[in-house]
């Protein structure tokens, strides 16, 4: 059923008086109601349909009559279309089918760039028109733009704001946000502020009492003073949930540095105080979580004098601040020197480094194996790493003692390790390399146009491969395409074309040829073998413009049997080809189809009306090996009304089908007096190879054949009864 509105005239009118501001309202306005009309297209009808893709078709022939040399931007109003200030749209199809379905999906605006293509229309007018309201488990319209691989399109969506209860703050602590407010105005700014976070991503509920306009993260630290949940409102911000204990868990773990960072940023005595209560949020995690973010974070910070790792850890008890400094000895390239570098950074009162140096002397014996002691990790054993970190100085010098903290010199393990990457290096195949890069980029790449790039550079040192007759590695990138052609197939068919094109350049007629002189060896034949299995729906154009050739048909014939292994799956492809084939390429093509089974009776027997002997021959020897009634059905047909030139094939033909069947066809011909006695020879070459065949069925045929031995007026008919008496007897 269609609708006439569907059938429109997509013809765009061109204003020729364009104003200096841009171009004409008509003509944009016409654009706009063809890209309506192809979104609604694609919302009725499939995306393969002719209405979609000639909908589309005009919609960019519209867009490019425009002649922009700017990209267009659309930006989504109360109820219309703002393009260059001019509300475009209201109560048309473009409010119905553009604006309705962009303004629920929260899009702020829409560029549109001079040098957008067909398909980037294509995959943006069923976005649009399946178009929902995002929430965190769909994705947005751009960021399915993004995925589809669309260049010409941008959107920008409005943020889905996360909203943060904070309420009424106690009167005390709105004196310290305004004091904290008044310091940070007096720090001097140099160049424009920079968002730690997007700045319309987040709202704060307050009471109604409380007159803030606004509030900075650095407020809002203040107003939470607590860091873990300052951690969940951060991860928030960034669409991610923090609804169970776990997931507030990992938002420490996630957003520490940033947490750090803001409390780092406020006044020293009240970042001391969220500093502790920062250490108890770690101390609190569990130990596996603790683990890793002290390695990953707070232990490098430390060392490297950033994010304030001292004072984290000033506040951990003594016996947990001994656990984590061990854990020193768990980082790349770090020696026990590391932990004395450690201590000094800590600034800690003497008393309570005293105390820690036994502490982590038990840690490290209980901690380390004999077998890394032996090695040397620990050249200087445990009393000098105990009296290093027990050391006092008065001097505020560069401590030197800390370049010492790293392995970094030339040993033999370094040298060996640099020369094993060199040879690594030169090692590596620069083709293979090259090719399994392309193959990586193919998989994530949405846009069939940059797919097509790589893939084109892939393919010569594809071809260096087959010349070179490395056939395991053609074999393994021709298996890795098809199974990725198999995978794109279903989300994104355009690039799975690409890459389906892509093989039928490489499966050429070199290709084929090379293919057959390997499977010309019995070693050969097996890799050849395999080689067909995956790709031979590639192979079949190629190969059949060789067996219609002249050259290398011989060669191309070779392939047969292995193109009979895997037929069902060219089968297809070789039957939308059989009617435009020469003799040569028929009969091999035929011989293929005849291994494929049911499904191609029909299309095989047509091959008869050609009026080619070979042709016909090939076409009854198909439907016997397919030997399915159908094919049955149609191997008598020649017989009784074919041309003189295809009976006998067609008689060969059916004692070639299953015994059963053949038995149960001849019984069919032998009883009709119109058919024996119009074709008496063909009949008795039925019954004399049907009693060869030891048919036991044939008493009741016999009996009906007997009585035309009195056709003396047709000695051939006469012959056929009184052969049927005979047997009978």
């Amino acid at each position: 059923m269609t609708n006439s509105s569907n059938h429109a005239d997509y013809r765009v009118r061109r204003s020729d008086d364009k104003a200096d501001a841009g171009v004409g309202k008509g003509a944009v306005a016409d654009f706009l109601q063809l890209l309506a009309r192809a979104a609604h297209q694609f919302h009725t009808y499939p995306p393969t349909s002719p209405l979609c893709t000639d909908a589309v078709a005009a919609c960019h022939a519209a867009f490019m009559a425009l002649e922009l040399e700017e990209p267009m931007t659309l930006r989504i109003g109360k109820r219309e279309l703002l393009v260059q200030d001019e509300a475009i749209g209201r109560g048309t199809v473009v409010e119905q089918q553009l604006w309705r379905p962009l303004h629920r999906a929260r899009v702020a605006s829409v560029e549109i760039k001079p040098d957008v293509t067909l398909r980037d229309w294509s995959q943006f007018c069923p976005i649009v028109a399946a178009s929902v309201r995002p929430s965190r488990q769909s994705p947005s319209v751009a960021e399915q733009l993004l995925e589809a691989g669309v260049g010409g399109i941008v959107a920008r969506v409005t943020p889905r704001p996360e909203m943060f209860e904070v309420g009424a703050p106690p009167a005390a602590m709105r004196v310290v946000v305004d004091r904290e407010r008044v310091r940070q105005a007096s720090i001097p700014v140099s160049g424009p502020a920079q968002h730690l976070y997007p700045p319309d991503k987040g709202w704060v509920r307050l009471d109604p009492t409380v007159r803030y306009e606004s509030l900075s993260l650095l407020d809002l630290t203040v107003l939470i003073n607590e860091p873990a949940e300052l951690a969940s409102m951060l991860t928030r911000l960034i669409d991610e949930d923090t609804a169970d204990d776990s997931a507030r868990a990992a938002a420490l773990q996630h957003r520490y540095s940033d947490v750090v960072m803001l409390i780092g940023a406020l006044d020293t005595r009240l970042a001391r105080i969220l500093f502790s209560k920062l250490s108890r949020a770690v101390l609190a995690l569990d130990s596996d979580r603790r683990r890793s973010l002290l390695k990953g974070a707070i232990l490098p910070g430390l060392l490297d004098g950033r994010m304030n790792g001292e004072a984290v850890l000033w506040d951990f008890p003594d016996i947990d601040l001994a656990d984590a400094l061990c854990l020193l000895l768990d980082l790349d390239a770090a020696s026990p020197h590391v932990l004395a570098m450690a201590l000094d950074r800590l600034q800690l009162p003497d008393d309570r480094r005293s105390a820690l140096a036994p502490l982590i002397k038990a840690r490290l014996q209980n901690g380390r194996s004999s077998e890394q002691v032996k090695e040397g990790s620990f050249a200087a054993g445990f009393d000098g790493v105990a009296a290093s970190l027990t050391r006092v100085t008065t001097d505020v010098g560069k401590n030197f003692s800390e370049f010492a903290a790293f392995d970094l010199a030339m040993t033999d393990q370094t040298a060996t390790a640099l020369t094993a990457a060199h040879d690594a290096i030169a090692a590596t195949d620069a083709a293979d390399a090259q090719i399994r890069c392309a193959l990586s980029l193919t998989r994530i790449e949405p846009n069939p146009g940059i797919v097509s790039a790589t893939l084109a550079r892939a393919l010569p040192p594809l071809v260096q491969l087959l010349r070179a007759e490395r056939w395991d590695a053609v074999t393994r990138v021709v298996t890795d395409l098809h199974a990725i052609e198999a995978r794109l197939q279903p989300s994104r068919p355009d690039v799975a074309k690409t890459v389906r094109d892509m093989l039928l350049r490489f499966c050429n007629h070199e290709f084929i040829v090379r293919l057959a002189q390997l499977s010309g060896s019995d070693d050969g034949r097996t890799r050849a073998a395999a080689i067909v299995a995956v790709a031979a729906p590639s192979l079949v154009p190629a190969w059949l413009e060789l067996l219609d050739g002249q050259t290398e048909r011989v060669r191309a014939r070779q392939l047969v049997p292995l193109m009979c292994e895997c037929a069902r799956s060219i089968a297809p492809a070789i039957a939308q080809r059989l009617p435009l084939l020469n003799a040569d390429a028929a009969c091999a093509a035929l011989t293929v189809l005849g291994s494929a089974g049911t499904g191609y009776e029909e299309l095989i027997a047509e091959q008869v009306k050609t009026g080619e002997e070979r042709r016909a021959r090939e076409a009854m020897r198909a439907l016997a090996r397919i030997g399915s009634p159908r094919a049955a059905g149609f191997i008598v047909r020649q017989i009784e009304d074919g041309p003189p030139v295809v009976r006998p094939a067609a008689e060969e033909a059916l004692w070639r089908l299953p015994l059963p069947l053949a038995f149960a066809k001849t019984h069919e011909l032998l009883r009709r007096r119109d058919f024996v006695v119009h074709h008496p020879h063909t009949a008795a070459r039925l019954l004399e190879r049907a009693v060869q065949s030891a048919d036991d069925g044939l008493d009741s045929v016999l009996e009906g054949l007997t009585s035309l031995r009195f056709h003396f007026w047709s000695p051939a008919v006469a012959r056929v009864g009184a052969k049927a008496r005979e047997l009978r007897q």
